[in-house]
């Protein structure tokens, strides 16, 4: 058993065999890994403790404390977005972990430290102001009814404006919109297909929200619908949902966020919030016909779009026993623009609870304890791809991570259970998921079995460290099999997502932090073989100190990390903003230099800020090749987020020559066209490979002079392996995208991953 500071006691309880100290009133000491990249951290100031035993954990789970805090969670930001990714909302849910952790006086004479990581996101949004009134007809006056604005788009700047009530980017000034006027009420397709700018100038739509919900009828139907509505410009659009539990059933499904509105464009915007059924009786309506006898509605609107927008993750670290290996428990603390009881306020509310269970049993895990709550994860899993690129060294000591995320309500006839999600290395022809074996194993003897299922894709944050060769899963309450379950079937993304809902499979939720609690205590007491891969003798280091979008680097490698790590090969990264230097690549036997990219673009406003390799780096990257290095140079046209989907265009492509230049190689203005690149010569890096895809019309020209050819789409090269004279090798891949996992590309570019990392591992 690992040695301990004088003065702790131990215990060893039965079932799950868990070490168990006292918590020591002195503060521990500073984390062995010290995160790089814009952050703040804190030692929380000690406090007496108080003089009580260990004991069982366990039992300190509480249902009454996990619905006090879900519901103290989900009352943020009613009257704008709720928590959604770079919000306001998000920002005081942050506060009001940081404050509960800061209650936990025993785990913070101990030691806990919190970190607070800001970041940002390509865009972010605040509605100031969204307000309904509704006047009955016969007199009585207006009566204001909740209501909620639309989410802007997540990644298409000119759809946000549309949402924006200026339509003005970076303007936060107030500019409330304000339109009234009799309603026209539409619940039938064929009502909404007659109407006519005539029949709605001067009147606001109250609109069945099942006749544009994309979860029913699909996003081409939805959005052609909503289409229809926008071009008949009515003074304004009220979307209303009403709750269902019946499948076929609208239920509200993306409402407020990425629905048929959101992702409309080419036709003038109009005014629109939506709201609930159920919340209109001050108004005098408790049914559909009751809103015939409307006489006015009155929309009042204030939002504003910003780019870029700014997130954060919250980090706390329990000093373990074993500070030289860790756990990481994660959990994304935004909502879907929903009061997000179950997504995920469940895993929000879990972590917490793990940390006030702890606090309460006076507990010292047996390895340290990393709680992660990220940001933005609903702007594409932002804040666990940011918590990576600066979190290497607890990565290197990490055992395990489990993210949860997240509860759910069924709808009816659809099954559901406990589940840990994680992507195996199947395709490499191992299927085994060992980390999600024994942890079902490990949470038996606390009466819970969760199920464990292999998913090829992208699960939750915890599927941005696969690439990182860290044992993952996602803990989630759903059944794996059924495609609807999540954005349909769970009332997941749905305005119905809230804490009486969340109470109807409460208990699943004491369930979930029973797995998580048994992940922090049992898993570094056991030290179980969680890896499938060798250990990692070789560093690949990928270089994203200009590179500002964070699924532009290893979290969207999937498949490339997993051969690497199969080739022994470590993963690290140098994060945005942190310069690299010659310390950084010591032993690399491989370095990827990311593209040059910043979230500013042409399509808002270029002027905030511009990256650029700056001349110390770019001699760091030339002696590194000059010593007998493997440097490979990528570009991209455009901002990738995963699957290599192509988003705003990318201004810096040409930025990247301050590098390829010292090499001979030129970045050309352009785009390659093509989507599949023929590949020739006799180089391992090809071998056995005949094409190569790309993600079309994102790849840059580049003139790589006496280099050798390696693949090419018509007349221009897409990969070239210039031998500079000085030494080493330089790759030069034309798209970025060629490394990404992606349905389209993996099974061409598959061989290739292979091949690179073998490489790699021999050099």
């Amino acid at each position: 058993m690992t040695a301990r500071a004088p003065g702790w006691a131990e215990s060893i309880r039965v079932g799950v065999v868990v070490a168990t100290v006292v918590l020591a009133a002195a503060a521990g000491a500073a984390p062995p890994d010290s995160p790089a990249g814009p952050s703040s951290a804190a030692v929380l100031a000690p406090r007496p403790p108080r003089q009580v035993l260990p004991h069982d954990p366990f039992p300190e789970i509480s249902r009454d404390r996990l619905f006090a805090t879900l519901e103290e969670l989900t009352a943020i930001g009613r009257g704008s977005l709720f928590r959604t990714s770079a919000s306001r909302g998000e920002a005081e849910a942050f506060d009001l972990v940081a404050r509960r952790l800061g209650d936990l006086g025993c785990l913070a004479g101990s030691g806990m430290t919190v970190e607070r990581q800001p970041f940002r996101t390509t865009l972010g949004g605040e509605v100031w102001e969204a307000r309904l009134f509704l006047a009955p007809t016969g007199g009585g006056g207006e009566a204001e009814v909740p209501a909620h604005a639309l989410q802007p788009h997540r990644d298409d700047l000119l759809r946000a404006l549309r949402l924006d009530s200026d339509g003005a980017l970076n303007d936060t000034e107030p500019d409330p919109v304000e339109v009234q006027g009799p309603p026209v009420v539409v619940r039938t397709a064929a009502a909404l297909a007659g109407l006519t700018p005539a029949a709605v100038q001067g009147r606001v739509v109250v609109l069945d929200y099942a006749l544009v919900d994309r979860a029913l009828l699909g996003t081409t139907e939805a959005v052609t619908r909503a289409n229809v509505l926008l071009a008949t410009q009515p003074a304004g659009i009220v979307l209303v949902t009403s709750f269902s539990n019946a499948p076929g059933v609208s239920h509200g499904s993306f409402v407020g966020d990425l629905g048929a509105f959101t992702l409309a464009r080419d036709v003038a915007p109009r005014p629109t919030l939506y709201a609930r059924l159920e919340d209109l009786a001050p108004a005098g309506i408790t049914g559909w016909d009751d809103l015939a006898r409307l006489q006015t509605v009155r929309l009042r609107w204030d939002a504003d779009v910003t780019s870029p927008g700014s997130s954060q993750n919250l980090v706390v670290r329990i000093p373990g026993a074993d500070p030289a290996r860790a756990v990481i428990l994660g959990a994304h603390l935004d909502s879907p623009n929903s009061p997000g009881a179950l997504d995920n306020g469940s895993g929000s509310v879990t972590l917490l609870e793990v940390a006030r269970a702890l606090d309460e049993a006076r507990v010292r895990p047996p390895v340290d304890l990393v709680l992660a709550w990220f940001g933005s994860h609903e702007r594409g899993i932002f804040g666990s791809a940011n918590f990576l690129a600066t979190h290497q060294a607890l990565l290197d000591r990490t055992l395990a991570m489990l993210q949860v995320d997240c509860l759910s309500r069924p709808i009816d006839g659809i099954f559901a259970n406990l589940t840990l999600e994680a992507w195996s290395t199947v395709a490499f022809g191992d299927p085994r998921l060992p980390w999600p074996a024994y942890l079902r194993q490990a949470a038996s003897t606390r009466g819970v079995w969760p199920d464990t299922f292999d998913l090829i894709g992208i699960s939750s944050d915890n599927s941005n460290f696969v690439a990182y060769d860290v044992p993952n899963a996602n803990l989630i309450y759903l059944d794996p099999d059924d495609p609807t379950e999540v954005h349909y079937g769970g009332h997941l993304h749905d305005p119905y997502d809230d804490v009486p809902l969340a109470r109807e499979v409460a208990d699943v939720l004491e369930d979930m932090a029973r797995v998580a609690l048994t992940a922090a205590l049992a898993t570094g007491h056991d030290a179980p073989v969680l890896r499938v891969t060798p250990p990692g003798t070789r560093r690949a280091v990928f270089v994203g100190s200009h590179t500002e979008a964070p699924h532009m680097g290893p979290p969207a490698f999937v498949e490339l990390g997993m051969a690497l790590a199969l080739e022994g090969v470590d993963v690290d990264t140098i994060p945005y903003g942190t310069p690299v230097t010659a310390s950084d690549l010591e032993g690399a036997a491989v370095v990827v230099a990311l593209p040059v990219h910043d979230y500013p673009s042409p399509e808002g406003d270029v002027s905030p800020y511009q990256e650029a390799w700056t001349a110390a780096e770019v001699d760091v990257l030339d002696t590194y090749v000059r010593g007998g290095g493997l440097l490979v140079l990528t570009n991209s046209a455009h901002r990738l987020k995963y699957s290599a989907q192509q988003w705003e265009t990318n201004e810096d492509t040409t930025a990247a020559n301050a590098l390829a230049g010292r090499f001979g190689v030129a970045w050309l203005n352009g785009t390659v066209a093509a989507g599949v690149a023929v590949t020739q010569g006799t180089s391992p890096l090809v071998s056995g490979v005949g094409t190569l895809a790309l993600a079309p019309g994102n790849g840059v020209p580049f003139s790589a002079p006496g280099g050798q050819l390696l693949a090419r789409a018509g007349a221009q090269p897409v990969a070239s392996l210039v031998r500079p004279a000085s030494g080493g090798e330089v790759l030069v891949l034309a798209d970025l995208g060629m490394l990404m996992t992606s349905t389209e590309i993996s099974p061409a570019n598959f061989r290739f991953w292979q091949n690179l990392a073998a490489y790699a591992r021999t050099r």
